[in-house]
């Protein structure tokens, strides 16, 4: 009998000692967690019941030959909302003939452009970004802004110019967003904007984790269900050509 008991407690020693041992190791070392946040994006709904429309990009045949088209990286209602007064846009842009293109903005429903310049196209395929220049007046909270982009095909007669266009509104973050963004991330960033139907910002610190981790798979596959998520699945795995460079 007192062989066993002397063999019963070591048993327990042993057992104590491996499980010190164990969470110890647990503590030093957690198990990495395999959930991630979802970066769909969920656009407000019945805040603006009546939303002006968009009609759908023109072609003609001076530039875009073929297939190529000109995609922007916007919801499928056309619609971005903002936080910002200097917004960001994308565009996926095929290899074209011509390297200049036309941005202008204006306040929905007014003819005059708010703000207008030229932008030159990238020689590659991929994904083009442009900012409203600090130096501009910002977009007003509350109003609805239509933006067109324009390729110059032809100097002469802008009939052959293909284009397309979108709407922006400014709109202003309620408490509970002020609080998460206060509190974020640069990781969670996207996913609360994603959450709240802010468009531009979602879609914009996705693309800044992008260019800071471009070789994160989980950056990766959170750009992809975000554009998924707005019906962007053909230009899933197309280069960022110019968004990783330091803008004024």
């Amino acid at each position: 009998m007192k062989w066993l008991q002397a063999s019963l407690c070591l048993l327990m020693v042993s057992l104590t000692a491996y499980t010190t041992t164990a969470s110890v190791l647990a503590q030093s070392h957690p198990t990495p967690k395999t959930w991630r946040i979802s970066q769909k994006f969920k656009p407000q709904r019945g805040k603006d019941p009546n939303p002006p429309t968009v009609g759908a990009a023109t072609r003609s045949a001076s530039c875009l030959q073929g297939k190529k088209e000109i995609t922007p990286l916007i919801p499928a209602d056309k619609l971005g909302l903002t936080l910002n007064g200097h917004p960001t846009f994308y565009w996926s842009v095929p290899t074209l003939p011509v390297r200049t293109a036309q941005f202008t903005i204006e306040i929905n429903g007014d003819e005059q452009p708010f703000y207008e310049t030229d932008i030159t196209l990238p020689k590659q395929p991929g994904i083009l970004s442009f900012t409203l220049p600090k130096n501009t007046p910002e977009l007003a909270i509350g109003k609805t802004y239509r933006w067109y982009l324009t390729i110059i095909c032809d100097g002469e007669d802008s009939s052959n110019n293909p284009y397309v266009a979108g709407l922006v509104k400014r709109t202003q973050a309620d408490l509970t967003l002020l609080n998460a963004l206060a509190k974020a991330t640069a990781w969670q960033l996207p996913s609360i904007y994603a959450e709240s139907g802010i468009w531009h910002e979602a879609l914009t610190t996705s693309v800044e984790l992008r260019c800071t981790q471009p070789n994160d798979l989980v950056i990766k596959l959170n750009w992809r269900q975000l554009l998924t998520s707005v019906g962007l699945n053909d230009i899933l795995s197309e280069p960022l050509l110019d968004s990783c460079q330091t803008k004024n």
